[in-house]
Parts: structure tokens; C-alpha cells; sequence
């Protein structure tokens, strides 16, 4: 209905309302209304189900899938880790330690050459398959006309381009050609005997210029690196420094002026390989000292002859008796006494002064336990200027001094013969996290090599060597004792259970783990506020390279000076010798002092200073329930385990 048509129904409602007849005039020109048809939906693909239809469950409850003949799956690959297998084959292949393999370019060429020659083989063989199906089959002939046919098909076999069997002497070859090989082995050299020395001493006495001016002697420094260290020491306005800046680590040492951690270096001569440890002298590192005093054989004490230095460092504060005191407990059997910067102007090779000091540092060395006579050398020397290092003297300087270089005293200086026939022992110095765990340690007893079945102890992880380099970063496939070694272990399953102050044993002979042992003590030095040592006192214990809490739990004998038998008391003080019974706040791994005097030394440090030296005499062995097991359980540092018998 159009409007006019409505219209015309209204006025024709109000004409009726008024009594008028109603006139209609209807539109015969409008269309009639026709409703839209709903468009058609175009046809679906059948819905497939897979499973049937239950009763009373109405169809649209279940998820439709699609018609296979329809929408067709995706095609699954034949070997379902193909993709993972290749991104492994583009991967670049690594070493034992994780260091990527560069391969020669020569190589490359050869192996696309090779290939390409074994793709064209496999062609000419098809093709040969191909004809011998068309061509037709030959007519017999004479047995003896087979044989030929079969000498000769052998021939062929034997043409070059043919399949042949790879011989020992061509891979060889192949290996030849490379120019780099991931893991190629250095022979150890067992001629020359491998010594560790460790230069100890109080601060800024010229530890690190002495073994800085070693590394330029001996040529370990080129002369490239020597003019940017000169360079680098102008422009901070320390010219002399220059020197040491070859054993600094890092940046912050050379910016400081102090040795913070433990540097490192290597040299050698005709007879001996030797491994220098160039220890920190300031007190706030002194458990750094430790560690390389603990890998060390010779112990290279440096002592100041510029007036005033050489009496700060006997002070309260200063550290050449702390030093003298931790090599000895830490098992230095020999020591040599460098008395440096004898070309300083306040001494100019002075022969009173090196022998005042002589005089006053002789006391000392005999109480801390060391043969003057036997194990005590004395040798004066700039490390500056390397005047009596490798050289002797200008006698015009010092015409007193007769006796050898520094070099000269090395190569003079005999050791106690290793233990290459007895259990494995070698205590954890450091360890890295790299693609696998990289162990720093001193192989102090015994001998490894790769395979070799390893144990970690406290906690009696079983672990085998995968690789093993030497202080150069060569790899070597066996260490004796007396090396200094970097080596990689495989098999632990967790690696927070091993960690520095562990000891590696093999497995035919572990070595001890307890918590409570008994111990020889000597007070060399007291704290002000704690002059006397009673049950219950708490310090730090060093033993080889661990570091653990301890307490003394039992005093069961005081000697002093002037007694000859131990007492029954509550309390020492300083300079007694006491019998005790120690408890430490974690399982520990050692040995007594009769069966291995290395592993059976410890000092006692409280506050940063040291205060006492031990050796473990006795020991009370764990539990019988105190298996792998419950080792493995708990924490890997710092956390009791309570396995030790109540007292």
C-alpha cells in the first residue's frame, strides 16, 4: 500500500465520523507488495562423523570434523624427527670443551669434489641397470670363455672410480690436509718436571712486576703488548706499573693498582716447566692467597727493601707473617726469600740493609716451622730493572752479592719425588659451567687420564673425564702428579654438587668424609677482643681449597711454651698447643695428616685474620646409613646433614 492510498483511507474515516458520504479514489497504478525470497544457501560438504550418534544427545553437542574425501589430512613426513635432524646437521660442530671446529677451505672443496664424483657413479650404475634390462641375453659360451668373463668382471671392480675400501693410511692423509683439528694431543713432556711456584707477600712489595718481568725475559710477551702497556702506564701517570699490568686479570686491577685475584702465567726452561701463581698481598684477599698458595710447590716470598715498606708490612695490620704463617700450613716445603727493589734510592744494593733484614725476618721464618738451613734460600734483585732475575748483577752495583740468579736458584732447587703410583687425589680449585663442567684443579696424588672413572667426593658422585688440557690450553691425554690441569668430567647428574673445596678420588680408593675430627692446633695469633679460645668458639676453616664453618666442641688438652704435657683446662690463649675436638657445619672430604700431609693441613681464620694452624689427626667416620643416597639428599654447601654420631 502506497501512501496515497492510506491517505485516502484517512479522509475517508473523517468524512464518515462527519456524516458526509465518503468518496473513494483508489490508485490502480501501485504495484501489489511482493515479499524478497531468502537467498539459497550453496551446497555444503556432508558433515563426517566418527563415532556414532547416542540416543537423547541432540547432533549439534558434537564437534563436526571434515570429510577426508573433501578436505584431504596433511601429508605426515615418513621420518617424523627429519626437521630436527637436519637443524642438528646445519649446526657448526664443537669440540670436548665446547669451542666450534673451523674446518679448511681445502677440505670444503675436496668433499664437494667427492660428492659430486659419487652422484655421477650412481648415475652411470643406473644407467648400466637400465641397458642390461633392454639388451638381450648373451649366447653360452665355453666354460673357459666364463672364466675369462669373471677375471674380467673382478677387473672392473678394481677401476679407478669404482667403490673401493678406505684404507688407514688415506684417512690419515685426509687428516693431514686439515689445517686446524678440533682435539689434537700434545705429548706431555716428561722431561722436563712441572713445579708450581706462588709469590707471596705484603702489599705493594713488586710481586707482580717480579713476575712480569720473568714473562718479558723469558719472551712470553711480545713486543707489541710490552709498548701498549708502557703506553697505557704514561697515561695514567704510573710508568713503572707497566710490568705488572701482564699478570693483572682485568681492567679494575690495573685502574686500582691491586692484584684481587689469583694471575697466572707459565714458563720454561731445559729442565723444569714451571706455573707462577702471582697471589694479592692486600688482607681483604687473603682466601684468594690461599687458593694459589694451595696449588703451589715453591713458595717465592717477596719482601720490600725501601725503607719504611719492609717495617709496615711486620705491623699489626700488614701481612708478611700472615703469608709466611699460611704457606706453611699450606704445605710449602720450600721458600725463597726475594728481597726487592734493592735499586731503590733510599737502598742502593745496601748490604746492611739485606742484612738487617735478614736478621729480622730469620726468627720468624723458624717459628712458623721452616729449616733455615735445608728449605730457605736468600736473594736480592730488582724486578723493575731484572737485575738478578736471569742476569747476574752489575758488580759495579752490588760487589757483596756471589751467589746465583733467581733463574739459576729454580733450576738448583729439588723437590720430594711425586706420588705417581698412588691414589687418585685432586682437590677442586674452580669449576666453569660451559657446554658441560670444566674442573680447575692440581693433580696432587696419582694419575688420570681420558676415561678415566673418577668420584666426587663428599657426596660419592661417580663421573668420568671426557677431556684434559694443560696450563698452555693443550690437550693432553694423561696428567701426573704435580700438574696443574683444566679437565672436563662427564656423568654428574646434578652439578651443584660439585663445587670448590671437593675432592676427586678414584673409585678403588676414596678418600675420608666426616664432620667431626681431632686435631693438633697451634695459637700463633689472637684477636685483641678475643684473646683466649674456649668450647663453643666459631672461625672459618681452610683446608686444601675448601672453605667451611667450624666450632671447637671439646678441649681435651692445653700445652703451653714451657710444659711438657698437655693439660686438662677450659681455655688457651695465644702460643699454646692444644688437642681438640672440631665440628664442621658441613660434611667435609680429607685425609689425615700421617697418610697425606697435604690434605691433612688446615688453618683457622677469625675476622680476617688468621689465627691458628692444625693437622687432623683423627676423624670419626659417618654412619652406616649415611649412603649416596642420603649424601645426595641435601643441600651441596653449607647445609648439616647430622649423619655424624651425637657426643
Amino acid at each position: 500500500m502506497c501512501i496515497r492510498d492510506r491517505y485516502q483511507r484517512r479522509v475517508h474515516g473523517i468524512q464518515k465520523m462527519s456524516g458526509e458520504e465518503p468518496k473513494l479514489t483508489l490508485n490502480t497504478k501501485a504495484k501489489p507488495f511482493v515479499p524478497k525470497a531468502k537467498p539459497v544457501p550453496a551446497e555444503q560438504p556432508p558433515i563426517f562423523m566418527p563415532y556414532p550418534q547416542m540416543p537423547g544427545v541432540p547432533m549439534n553437542y558434537y564437534p563436526p570434523m571434515p570429510n577426508p574425501e573433501v578436505y584431504p589430512p596433511n601429508p605426515i613426513p615418513q621420518n617424523e624427527y627429519q626437521e630436527e635432524e637436519e637443524e642438528e646437521e646445519r649446526k657448526p660442530e664443537r669440540d670436548a670443551f665446547g669451542i666450534l671446529i673451523k674446518k679448511s677451505k681445502k677440505k670444503k672443496k675436496k668433499q664437494n669434489k667427492e660428492q659430486k664424483e659419487q652422484n655421477q657413479l650412481e648415475k652411470k650404475k643406473e644407467a648400466k641397470k637400465e641397458e642390461k634390462k633392454v639388451a638381450p641375453k648373451p649366447k653360452e659360451q665355453p666354460k673357459e670363455d666364463k672364466k675369462e668373463e669373471v677375471k674380467a668382471g673382478e677387473e672392473e671392480k678394481t677401476k679407478p672410480g669404482e667403490e673401493q675400501k678406505v684404507t688407514p693410511a688415506e684417512i690419515k692423509k685426509a687428516e693431514d690436509d686439515e689445517e686446524e683439528l678440533p682435539a689434537k694431543y700434545v705429548e706431555v713432556d716428561e722431561k722436563r718436571m712441572p713445579i708450581s711456584i706462588v709469590f707471596i707477600g705484603h702489599v705493594d712489595v713488586g710481586k707482580s712486576t717480579i713476575c712480569g718481568s720473568i714473562m718479558v725475559i723469558t719472551e712470553k710477551v711480545d713486543q707489541r703488548t710490552i709498548k701498549k702497556y708502557e703506553q697505557e702506564a704514561k697515561d695514567k701517570k704510573r710508568d713503572t706499573w707497566w710490568l705488572a699490568y701482564v699478570m693483572d686479570i682485568n681492567d679494575d686491577e690495573r685502574q686500582r693498582g691491586k692484584t684481587v685475584e689469583v694471575g697466572r702465567a707459565t714458563f720454561v726452561t731445559e729442565t723444569k716447566r714451571y706455573t707462577i701463581y702471582d697471589a694479592p698481598g692486600h688482607s681483604s684477599y687473603v682466601p684468594n692467597m690461599i687458593m694459589g698458595a694451595a696449588m703451589a710447590d715453591i713458595g717465592a716470598f717477596v719482601i720490600s727493601a725501601k725503607k719504611g715498606e719492609f717495617e709496615s708490612g711486620f705491623d699489626r695490620g700488614g701481612q708478611t707473617l700472615e703469608h709466611l704463617l699460611l704457606a706453611k700450613s699450606l704445605g710449602i716445603q720450600k721458600l725463597v726469600v726475594i728481597i726487592n727493589k734493592m735499586d731503590e734510592s733510599s737502598v742502593r744494593w745496601s748490604k746492611e740493609r739485606y742484612e738487617f733484614i735478614k736478621s729480622q725476618l730469620t726468627p720468624a721464618i723458624v717459628k712458623y716451622g721452616f729449616n733455615v738451613e735445608k728449605n730457605v734460600t736468600w736473594i736480592p734483585l730488582s724486578g723493575l730493572t731484572g737485575a738478578n732475575i736471569s742476569k747476574p748483577v752489575d758488580k759495579a752495583q752490588c760487589h757483596w752479592y756471589d751467589g746465583p740468579t733467581f733463574m739459576e736458584l729454580l733450576e738448583n732447587i729439588e723437590l720430594p719425588p711425586r706420588l705417581y703410583e698412588g691414589p687418585v687425589r685432586i682437590p677442586v680449585l674452580d669449576k666453569l659451567k660451559d657446554r658441560g663442567t670444566d674442573i680447575f684443579g692440581k693433580v696432587h696424588c696419582g694419575k688420570i687420564q681420558l676415561g678415566s672413572k673418577l668420584v666426587v667426593m663428599p657426596y660419592k658422585i661417580p663421573a668420568e673425564v671426557s677431556a684434559i688440557q694443560n696450563m698452555d690450553d693443550q690437550y693432553v691425554k694423561y696428567a701426573k702428579a704435580g700438574e696443574n690441569i683444566k679437565f672436563r668430567l662427564k656423568g654428574i647428574p646434578n652439578e651443584d654438587f660439585i663445587y670448590k673445596g671437593c675432592l676427586l678420588c678414584g673409585p678403588e680408593d676414596l678418600a675420608a668424609c666426616f664432620q667431626v675430627f681431632i686435631a693438633e692446633v697451634k695459637i700463633v695469633n689472637m684477636l685483641k677482643h678475643k684473646p683466649i679460645i674456649s668450647v663453643g668458639y666459631q672461625c672459618i676453616l681452610h683446608l686444601h681449597t675448601l672453605a667451611e664453618e667450624c666450632t671447637i666442641e671439646k678441649l681435651m688438652g692445653v700445652k703451653g711454651p714451657k710444659d711438657a704435657d698437655f693439660k686438662e683446662t677450659k681455655f688457651a690463649k695465644e702460643e699454646d698447643l692444644i688437642k681438640c675436638l672440631i665440628r664442621t657445619k658441613g660434611i667435609i672430604a680429607a685425609e689425615k695428616f700421617s697418610v697425606y700431609r697435604q690434605l691433612g693441613r688446615f688453618t683457622l681464620r677469625d675476622e680476617g685474620k688468621t689465627i691458628a694452624i692444625g693437622t687432623v689427626q683423627k676423624y670419626q667416620p659417618l654412619k652406616e646409613n649415611a649412603t649416596q643416597q642420603h649424601l645426595i639428599a641435601g643441600k651441596a654447601k653449607g647445609q648439616s646433614l647430622y649423619l655424624i654420631n651425637s657426643h
